[in-house]
C-alpha cells in the first residue's frame, strides 16, 4: 500500500494493486489471481458431480468400490446442468486398468460418442497410469477425456460407458450409498442418477451408487466476492499512534476491465473502531461512485464479480480510497517500539475444535499425555513430546470412520506398569500414515494446541497424510509426520516449516507446470530434485535415519488439501469415505494451487492465499489511538480457538484480564504495555508490545 498525504487540502489517498488487494483481502470467494495474472477475476472451472460423499474404499470389507467395465456391461449416469455454456469440458472419472491394457471406453454424452484409449496409447506421457500396480491392476487414478462442449445441453445430461468390443481391462469406482452419510452432513440425500446394465443398455437397473464420474467445464464461476481488510481511511500507518482525523467525505475509485455482460458491483461500509461490530459501524452502502455516508475513519469495502454465461470475465486491477478529513490533536508522545500481530483468517468458515470435548479429555487422561509431556520447558518442546509420543504409541484396529483415535491406540502395560510403546526396526511405524497423524492432532488437541491433518501427493505417488500444529513459540504452523517422528526446517533459521513452504521448494524445482498427462516424476532428474536443498529436515536421535524417507516424500509435495474444519473429533461428519487406500476423491477438501501446481480440475475448492488456508492464531493485534497527550485507547482482536480472555501487563506488573477496549494511562518516561490472548485450556497466545516515551 502506498500512501500520499497533503495535510493543506486535508485529503489522503490510498492506492492498492491488485496483486495487494488479492492476497490481504479479508475474504474471497470464488475468485483467482496468478502470478502473470494482470488482476482479480472469477476462478475459472467448474465441477458438476453427485459422487463425492461417498466415493472412495469403505471399512467395511463387503462394499467393493469398483466394477468391471467389459463385455457387455454398460455404465449409465445423468447430471443436470443449469447452464452449460462452457469454452471446453472434459469427463473427470476414477478408474483402474489392467496391466497391459488393450481396451478402450466409449464414452456417449447426449447421444455423441467419444473414445478413451487405454493410458499407453491415450497419454503416453503419464507413466503414473502403469507406473504403480497392485496385483494385475492399477492403483486408482483420476482420468480426463476431452468432450465436444456443444454436446452438452440445459438440464439432464445422460453419459453412458461401455468397453469398445467388450474387450476387458478398465474398473470404474462406484461411490456407494450406504457410505454417503459419512461424507455429508443431514439431511442425507442420495441422487440415484446412476444405472447399471448387463446387455448393452437393453434393459437397466438402478446401481448401487453413483460412478464416480464428474463434468469438468472450462467456464468462470457465475459469482465471486472479495471484501477488503478493515482500512484506515485516514492514512495513519497502521502500526502508528492514531492521532485525532474526523473523515467527511469518501470515495472509492478502480481500473478495471469489464467486457459485455460481465459486472463488478460494489459496496462499503464504515466504523469508528478498527474491529466490526453492529453498534459502531454502519451497514453496507451500495456505491455508485456517489459520496459514501461516513461512521467513521475505518472502512471495508466489497466488490461482487458477476458474468451471464461464463465465457469471460471482469479483471480487477486496482482500487483508489480519496478521503477528506480534518485533523485534530496529535500524539506527542514518542514511538518506541511495537510488536503487533496481522491475524490472518481463511475466507470459508473453518469451525474450530473444541478443547473440552469429551473424546480429547478421555484420551489425555487415559494416554496419560501430562506425563508425556512433564517437564518440557516450551510448548515446543510439548508438541515434539506429543509428536515423539504419537510416533511409537501402539495401535490396533483402525477405520477410515469415523476418527476416533482413543479406539484406536492399544494401551497395554509393561511389568513396571508403564504403557507399552512401540520400538521399530527402521524409521518408520507399521500403521498407514492416517492414522499416527491424525492421534498426534488430537493429542495437542486435547491439550489445548491447533492442530489439524493435512494430505499430499504428486502424480505418480501413492501421497502421505500427515499432521500440521500451530507453534506459539514460532507464531506459525509446523508440518510435523508422526509416521517418521520428523519435520522440515530453515536450516538458517531453525525455524519449522509448513506444508505450503517446503512445498514452493519442490515448485521451484520443477521445469514445467505440473500437468497430469507429463507428470514431473517421469521427465525429470529425481536426484537432481532433492540435491542441495534449501531446507532441511530433523532428523532425531535414532539408531535410523529418516533421509531416504524425507528425500522421497519431498517429491510429493505438489498438490495438498485439508478437510476445512478442526473439530473433526467433537463433530464426526462429514469426512472423506477414506484417505490414501484410494485416489483422493472428496470434494469437501481445501485444496492449495499456484502457478507451478494449478488446480486439480476435478476439485471444487481451491486457494492460492496463505491466509486461506494458514489462519494466524492465539495472537493479538493492537491498534492505538491517542485521547489526549497522556491516554491512549487500545482496541485489542485476536484469532484464539476457545478464547476465554485478554491478558494486560503495564510496565512489567503482573497479568490482567481486560476487555477488547482498554483505556491506557501513561506516566512520564518508558511506557510499556503487553498484550495476550488466553484460551479456555489456560495456555497463552503471543505477546504483542507497545513502547511509548512520554
Amino acid at each position: 500500500m502506498t500512501v500520499s498525504t497533503a495535510l493543506k487540502e486535508q485529503r489522503v489517498t490510498i492506492f492498492m494493486q491488485a496483486e495487494e488487494v488479492y492476497t490481504s483481502a479479508a475474504k474471497t470467494t470464488d475468485l483467482w489471481m496468478g502470478r502473470q495474472d494482470e488482476g482479480i477475476r472469477l476462478f475459472d472451472g467448474q465441477v458438476v458431480e453427485n459422487d463425492a460423499p461417498g466415493s472412495g474404499r469403505s471399512d467395511q470389507e463387503h462394499i467393493e468400490p469398483f466394477v468391471e467395465v467389459s463385455g457387455q456391461t454398460a455404465c449409465r449416469k445423468t447430471l443436470h446442468l443449469d447452464d452449460p455454456a462452457a469454452l471446453g469440458a472434459q469427463l473427470a472419472f476414477i478408474a483402474k486398468e489392467r496391466q497391459d491394457n488393450q481396451s478402450t471406453l466409449r464414452f456417449t454424452i447426449n447421444g455423441q460418442p467419444v473414445l478413451r484409449p487405454p493410458s499407453r496409447q491415450a497419454a503416453p506421457q503419464a507413466n503414473q497410469y502403469w507406473g504403480l500396480m497392485v496385483g494385475q491392476w492399477s492403483w486408482s487414478r483420476w482420468y480426463y477425456v476431452d468432450i465436444p462442449p456443444e454436446t452438452l445441453r440445459l438440464g439432464e445430461n445422460v453419459i453412458e460407458v461401455a468397453a469398445v468390443e467388450g474387450l476387458a481391462g478398465w474398473q470404474l469406482m462406484v461411490a456407494d450409498y450406504r457410505d454417503f452419510y459419512k461424507g455429508m452432513d443431514d439431511p442425507v440425500t442420495l441422487p440415484y442418477a446412476s444405472r447399471h446394465s448387463i446387455d448393452s443398455g437393453q434393459t437397466s437397473k438402478a446401481e448401487r451408487g453413483e460412478y464416480v464420474l464428474r463434468l469438468v467445464l472450462d467456464r468462470f464461476r457465475s459469482n465471486g466476492e472479495l471484501v477488503s481488510k478493515v482500512i484506515d481511511a485516514a492514512g495513519e500507518a497502521e502500526d502508528a499512534v492514531k492521532s485525532e482525523r474526523s473523515l467527511q467525505r469518501i470515495t472509492l475509485d478502480w481500473d478495471a476491465d469489464i467486457p459485455e455482460g460481465t459486472q463488478l458491483a460494489w459496496a462499503l461500509r464504515t466504523g469508528s473502531r478498527p474491529v466490526w461490530d453492529t453498534d459502531h459501524w454502519s451497514g453496507w452502502q451500495v456505491y455508485d461512485g456517489q459520496p459514501a455516508t461516513v461512521r467513521g475513519r475505518y472502512l471495508q469495502w466489497k466488490v461482487d464479480f458477476s458474468v451471464a454465461d461464463g465465457l469471460q470475465s471482469p479483471v480487477l486491477k486496482s482500487v483508489q480510497i480519496n478521503a477528506d478529513f480534518q485533523q485534530g490533536e496529535r500524539f506527542t508522545g514518542r514511538l518506541v517500539s511495537t510488536k503487533n500481530a496481522q491475524i490472518l483468517r481463511p475466507s470459508i468458515p473453518m469451525p474450530y475444535e473444541d478443547y473440552r470435548a469429551q473424546i480429547l479429555r478421555d484420551l489425555r487422561q487415559q494416554c496419560e499425555l501430562d506425563a508425556v509431556v512433564a517437564g518440557a520447558q516450551t510448548e515446543f518442546d510439548k508438541i515434539a513430546r506429543l509428536h515423539r509420543w504419537a510416533y511409537h504409541i501402539p495401535l490396533s484396529e483402525c477405520s477410515h470412520f469415523p476418527w476416533d483415535p482413543l479406539a484406536w491406540v492399544c494401551l497395554e502395560r509393561d511389568e513396571n506398569g508403564a504403557i507399552r510403546m512401540n520400538q521399530y526396526k527402521q524409521r518408520r511405524r507399521d500403521q498407514m500414515c492416517l492414522y499416527p497423524n491424525v492421534v498426534l492432532v488430537a493429542a495437542c488437541l486435547s491439550m489445548g494446541i491447533p492442530a489439524r491433518h493435512l494430505n499430499f501427493h504428486s502424480e505418480g505417488m501413492t501421497g502421505h497424510e500427515i499432521a500440521e500444529v500451530w507453534s506459539n513459540d514460532y507464531g506459525k504452523w509446523m508440518h510435523q509426520d508422526a509416521t517418521r517422528d520428523y519435520y522440515w526446517y530453515d536450516p538458517k533459521t531453525l525455524v519449522p516449516l509448513d506444508t505450503q513452504e517446503i512445498h514452493q521448494v519442490l515448485a521451484a524445482r520443477l521445469e514445467r507446470p505440473e500437468r497430469w498427462d507429463r507428470p514431473y516424476l517421469f521427465h525429470q532428474d529425481l536426484e537432481a530434485v532433492v540435491k542441495d536443498l534449501p531446507i532441511a529436515f530433523y532428523d532425531g536421535d535414532y539408531e535410523h535415519s529418516t533421509a531416504e524417507g524425507a528425500l522421497f516424500l519431498f517429491r510429493s509435495f505438489c498438490h495438498f488439501r485439508i478437510v476445512p474444519r478442526f473439530d473433526v473429533f467433537s463433530r464426526p461428519r462429514p469426512l472423506p469415505v477414506s484417505q490414501g487406500t484410494e485416489v483422493w476423491s472428496w470434494n469437501g477438501y481445501l485444496n492449495w494451487a499456484d502457478d507451478q501446481v494449478p488446480p486439480l480440475p476435478h476439485f471444487t475448492q481451491h486457494t492460492n492465499r496463505r491466509a486461506d488456508f494458514y489462519p494466524t492464531l492465539n495472537q493479538t493485534r493492537y491498534v492505538a489511538e491517542a485521547i489526549d497527550e497522556r491516554q491512549l485507547r487500545i482496541y485489542l482482536d485476536t484469532e484464539t480457538p476457545g478464547f476465554l480472555t485478554f491478558e494486560v501487563r503495564i510496565d512489567g506488573q503482573p497479568w490482567q484480564e481486560r476487555p477488547a477496549q482498554i483505556d491506557w494511562s501513561l506516566h512520564k518516561g518508558l511506557n510499556v504495555l503487553e498484550m495476550r490472548a488466553l484460551n479456555n485450556m489456560g495456555v497463552s497466545g503471543v505477546v504483542s508490545a507497545l513502547n511509548v516515551e512520554v
